[in-house]
């Protein structure tokens, strides 16, 4: 069976300006995703992450990622960028058998 990653690297496809112009994140730049643990999920519904439930993933991506994606950041990552962010958080949550069967080992 697969064993779930501790962390995962996604790099931004798109620079992360906002509607003055002013880019937050740079495309290109590179984020740290840790796997949430508990306390990371204080206040969350967990069915919201695996569901990629926008305010859900915004809620849990500045605890878990480095450098953070603070919300005047989150708010402004293109709709690519938060597609990568939300589906790996989402992926942090299945169980290793989900995994396994979703994405079989060859």
């Amino acid at each position: 069976m697969t064993n779930a990653k501790k962390s995962v690297t996604i790099t931004l496809d798109e620079d992360a300006v906002t509607e003055s112009g002013q880019v937050l994140m740079p495309k290109g730049t590179q984020i740290l995703l840790r796997r949430p643990l508990g306390g990371a999920l204080r206040g969350v519904n967990i069915g919201g992450l695996v569901r990629m439930d926008y305010d859900q993933v915004a809620l849990v991506a500045p605890r878990v990622s480095t450098p953070p994606l603070l919300p005047d950041i989150f708010e402004v990552l293109s709709t690519s960028d938060v597609t990568q962010v939300a589906g790996e958080l989402a992926n942090f949550c299945l169980t290793n058998a989900a995994r396994e069967a979703l994405f079989p080992s060859t």
